[in-house]
């Protein structure tokens, strides 16, 4: 499989775009509040936008559909969780954590509960966003060796310091535009594969539907009480909300983008917005997969039960083989574009978050500079750094990757979640739970923590027949850890009242409804 020249005419000049952006926004940055929150007066359509983008990545781009193909339709059924979560981040967290005069989200764990709590949540970030950058930057790189052929550690290496380059330079500002700018690519290069499909076929979503439905690819199960089946649509629901939530409530990528606003009115309608988006994203990349499916059926002249066998198989590397093999030249450039898009929006999302809560949780905290200038160029090196790091794990990345039977999705969601639902019960136990002092909190994340791990590796580590779902690993031990930090509420004195003035919802509320 081989690219033409136009194909790469037009990688080198979306590359070139997007360092281009990286250098006109450095010239801004001249404080952390611009480089880190873009002077707190970004617009709230381009922050839902940069949002989508940040959290979509290539992961996404080439799981869903491959997820689809391999399994069934059931995945997508967690869309129904989009328009659930957002009140509760409106109304629950956004009001407590937009009053604070914050640049990283973990500076309230310090005011509600003290400084170690703030320490922990910023390294279990770090660390967990490294994971994440190393997923990223392997599958895209996965992705763009299958259709170029070229080498894949030097596609992640050249994915990830065209995107640390301009991120460094640009700051947030050059983040939320980029983002937007692969954000538009990415849904375009999702419709555009259904519609080309469709014209090769002759056909349309209904024919895809009926040949995905004859493969019992449309079956879903409801719920299960047997918490290894792989997917119902109650697991997957309480999986994207829990989810959903706890990471607009304790992770710095998204945080940080709300934060940016420059009232909670506007950042609520940040969140409608990143839903939107999501909702749209999500329906586009469901005909991706319902399209490549019905397109392969065609093709093949193998028996049913083979072909799906087949297709099961190499269900992740579809969509990049029809990339290469069956789209004219330049439209394929466009989608390699698309995959390098998710990636680079991430990555970079994830390097910029990764500067601010090392430097403001780290460095300036424990005093290590103090003048500004000094702590811009700490925030640029902090910058660099994480994104050589994310290259080096990618690499781990593909090892892992190689010795399970992980389809995307699931290595995402056990490797890269293991502290979502932990780092969640430290906030909202902080902010709905007056009585929740150190030690309830401390304890509820305990708590969380050897759930999630038992979730993620119970069969490997335990010697489990089966493995529990990957779509529990974020709502069962968030539930059984802030249940236990509500009950130890009670057991232990309750904290000062000047501990939890103003950090928590009863209070917080109405401040937040005054705006």
């Amino acid at each position: 499989m081989q690219l033409t020249t136009l194909d790469l005419v037009v990688v080198v000049v979306y590359m070139a775009l997007l360092s281009g952006i990286g250098i006109y926004f450095s010239r801004r940055q001249t404080s952390r509040e611009e480089y880190l929150l873009g002077g707190r007066s970004m617009h709230w359509m381009l922050l839902g936008g940069s949002m989508m983008a940040t959290l979509l990545s290539t992961i996404t781009f080439l799981s869903v559909p491959g997820e689809m193909m391999r399994y069934g339709i059931a995945y997508l059924s967690g869309i129904i969780a989009m328009p659930l979560f957002v009140p509760v981040a409106n109304r629950v967290l956004i009001p407590v954590l937009r009053r604070l005069p914050i640049t990283s989200v973990y500076e309230y764990l310090e005011k509600r509960f003290d400084v170690s709590f703030r320490s922990l949540a910023s390294f279990l970030f770090v660390l967990r966003t490294i994971i994440w950058m190393g997923l990223i930057i392997y599958t895209c790189s996965f992705a763009v060796a299958e259709i170029t052929g070229w080498d894949l550690y030097f596609t992640i290496i050249a994915t990830g310091l065209v995107t640390t380059f301009y991120t460094t330079a640009g700051g947030l500002r050059t983040v939320v535009w980029t983002d937007n700018l692969q954000l538009m690519i990415l849904l375009g290069g999702a419709l555009a594969i259904p519609v080309l499909i469709g014209f090769s076929l002759g056909s349309g979503p209904a024919t895809w539907w009926q040949t995905f439905s004859e493969a019992g690819r449309t079956e879903i199960q409801t719920f299960s009480w047997d918490l290894t089946v792989r997917i119902t649509v109650v697991g997957i629901v309480m999986g994207n909300f829990f989810w959903n939530i706890c990471t607009l409530g304790g992770d710095q990528v998204a945080v940080q983008r709300y934060l940016s606003c420059p009232d909670l009115s506007a950042a609520r309608k940040s969140v409608w917005m990143f839903a939107g988006f999501n909702f749209a994203v999500m329906l586009a990349l469901l005909f991706c997969g319902l399209s490549l499916f019905a397109f392969y059926a065609s093709q093949s002249t193998a028996p049913v039960q083979a072909f799906q066998e087949e297709i099961a198989a190499r269900a992740d590397r579809v969509m990049p083989i029809f990339i290469v093999e069956e789209l004219p030249a330049g439209v394929s450039g466009l989608l390699l574009a698309a995959l390098l898009a998710a990636a680079m929006s991430s990555l970079s999302s994830g390097i910029n978050s990764i500067s601010g809560v090392v430097v403001s949780d780290f460095f300036q905290r424990f005093g290590l500079f103090k003048a500004q200038v000094r702590t811009l160029w700490a925030d640029r090196a902090v910058s660099l750094l994480a994104g050589l790091v994310g290259i080096a794990t990618a690499t781990g990345t593909a090892v892992m990757a190689t010795r399970t039977d992980w389809n995307l999705v699931e290595l995402t969601g056990r490797l890269n979640h293991i502290f979502v639902g932990p780092l969640g019960v430290l906030f909202f136990a902080g902010i709905l739970f007056r009585r929740a002092g150190k030690q309830a909190a401390l304890l509820g994340f305990l708590a969380g923590t050897l759930a999630s791990l038992f979730i993620c590796f119970g069969k490997e580590w335990f010697g489990m027949e089966k493995s529990l779902s990957f779509v529990w690993v974020v709502p069962l031990p968030f539930l059984v850890g802030l249940a236990l930090a509500g009950l130890l509420a009670y057991c232990f004195p309750r904290p000062p009242k000047s501990s939890v003035q103003g950090l928590t919802l009863r209070k917080e509320g109405a401040a937040g409804r005054s705006n």
